[in-house]
C-alpha cells in the first residue's frame, strides 16, 4: 500500500487511523462516565457530545477506508459532512451544560437562603439582607427593630419527646411566624431554637407583632394543624430599637438577646422590650 500512497497521502492515512484508536478510546471512558453523574442535564448532555465524537470516529473511519480505497471525492463529502453535524451537536451539548450550570447554582443559592426544615430564611441570608435594610433605614432616618424569638424549655421538650417531636415544634413556630409577621417583615431561623425579625416601625409596633406571634403559638400548638406534638409550646421574646448607638446588626441582634433573657428570668412566655418593664 505504501508503494500505492504518495508520502502526503501516507501521512494523512496514518493520522486518520490513529484518531479513529484514540477517538474509540475517549468513547469507552465517556460512555463509563455517563452514568455516575448526577444531574440529567448533564448526562444529556454529555450523551450527545458521545454521539457527536462517534460520528467523528465514524467519519474519520469512512476516511481511512476512502484513502485506502483511493475515493478522495467520497472521503471529502463525508468528512465536511461529519464536522458540520459534529459543531451542531457539541453547540447543542455546550447549551444543555450551561443551562444545567444555572439550574444547579440556582438550587444551591436557594438551598443555603432557606432553612430546610422551617421554610424560612436562613441566618446567613438574613445577615447579609438585614445589614442592608439597617442602612437604608438609618440613612433615610425610618424606625427600625429587631426581636429575638427562644422556645421555652426547648432542650426539655427534645429530650422528652424526641427530636421528631422537636422537629414539628420548630415547624409550628416557624408557620406562625410566617403568617403573623408583616408582609415587609425579615423573619428568619438565627440557629437552634431561635428566631429572628427584623421590622419597620417603632419598639412599640414590634411588641405588637411579637404578642401576635407569642399568642399564636400558645394556641397553634394546642389547636393547630401540626401532626401531634406532644406538649403546648410557649415562646420568649425580646425587642431592640436601631439607635444612633447601634454601630451593627451585631449590635442590634445582641440588644435583643439581651431582653430575651430578661424575659426568660422574668417568667417565660412573655415579650420583654428595651425601656419597657
Amino acid at each position: 500500500m505504501a508503494d500505492a500512497l504518495t508520502l502526503p497521502h501516507l501521512l494523512e492515512f496514518t493520522f486518520d487511523s490513529l484518531t479513529v484508536v484514540a477517538g474509540a478510546v475517549v468513547l469507552l471512558l465517556a460512555l463509563r462516565v455517563a452514568p455516575t453523574l448526577k444531574l440529567f442535564a448533564h448526562r444529556r448532555a454529555l450523551w450527545i457530545s458521545i454521539g457527536a465524537a462517534a460520528l467523528i470516529v465514524v467519519s474519520q473511519a469512512v476516511e481511512v477506508w476512502a484513502d485506502f480505497s483511493r475515493l478522495s471525492t467520497l472521503k471529502d463529502a463525508v468528512g465536511d459532512c461529519a464536522e458540520l453535524l459534529a459543531v451542531c451537536t457539541l453547540g447543542l451539548a455546550l447549551r444543555l451544560m450551561g443551562r444545567a450550570e444555572k439550574e444547579e447554582v440556582s438550587f444551591l443559592r436557594k438551598a443555603a437562603n432557606v432553612d430546610d426544615l422551617t421554610g424560612l430564611r436562613s441566618r446567613s441570608y438574613f445577615r447579609r439582607a438585614a445589614a442592608r435594610r439597617m442602612e437604608l433605614f438609618r440613612r433615610n432616618g425610618l424606625p427600625l427593630a429587631c426581636a429575638v424569638l427562644d422556645v421555652d424549655d426547648f432542650k426539655s421538650y427534645n429530650d422528652r419527646y424526641g427530636h421528631g417531636s422537636g422537629d414539628r415544634a420548630l415547624r409550628c413556630v416557624g408557620r406562625v411566624l410566617r403568617e403573623s409577621a408583616r408582609a415587609d417583615d425579615l423573619v428568619a431561623r438565627y440557629g437552634g431554637e431561635e428566631f429572628v425579625v427584623l421590622m419597620g416601625g417603632d419598639v412599640e409596633d414590634a411588641i405588637k407583632v411579637a404578642e401576635r406571634v407569642r399568642e399564636r403559638v400558645q394556641l397553634e400548638s394546642v389547636t393547630g394543624d401540626e401532626i401531634s406534638l406532644d406538649s403546648s409550646l410557649t415562646v420568649s421574646v425580646g425587642v431592640a430599637p436601631l439607635t444612633e448607638d447601634t454601630l451593627s446588626l451585631e449590635e442590634l441582634v445582641e440588644a435583643a438577646d439581651v431582653e430575651l433573657y430578661r424575659a426568660k428570668r422574668t417568667g417565660k412566655n412573655r415579650v420583654a422590650a428595651v425601656g419597657r418593664r
